[in-house]
């Protein structure tokens, strides 16, 4: 009697390896959030996902942002402060449609051990990778997304 394996044979577990660029001209820190199904991570370096006749998974995507003010002056208990210094200031975030939590940019066979860039621009971001591009909105979060 044969051993079950742990992956049916049509199922191919692969890995592309993922670049954020900021191409917004501002100060930004930003987290790219990953899901593959029910698979979650918040993550930079690498996501991974399945191939195969099988499978049916799907790949979301977030970029959550806080634009970084520079500040320098007196601090709130009225101490000055030497030098400047970088503090979160406006949140910003990726659209994913209107009823949707994620953006969907499904990785393929051909994105298996491959570069996915994350651009983000003023006004979009985009998900490039060798199987195609998916874009979608970059907004400031309280902005009325109705006008996008």
């Amino acid at each position: 009697m044969a051993t079950p394996s742990a992956q049916p044979p049509q199922l191919t577990r692969r890995s592309a390896k993922i670049v954020l660029e900021n191409k917004t001209g501002e100060v930004f820190r930003m987290q790219v959030l990953h899901e593959y199904t029910d698979e979650s991570r918040v993550m930079f370096e690498h996501v991974y996902y399945n191939t195969g006749f099988f499978t049916t998974g799907v790949d979301n995507w977030k970029v959550h942002g806080s634009k970084l003010v520079e500040y320098a002056g007196k601090d709130g208990k009225g101490i000055h402060m030497i030098g400047k210094v970088w503090i979160d200031g406006i949140p910003y975030k990726s659209w994913h449609g209107l009823l949707a939590k994620w953006k969907k940019h499904t990785l393929r066979a051909e994105d298996d051990g491959q570069v996915t860039t994350i651009r983000v621009y003023p006004s979009e971001v985009q998900f490039i990778s060798q199987s195609g591009r998916s874009v979608t909105p970059w907004y400031r979060i309280g902005e009325d997304v109705g006008k996008i």
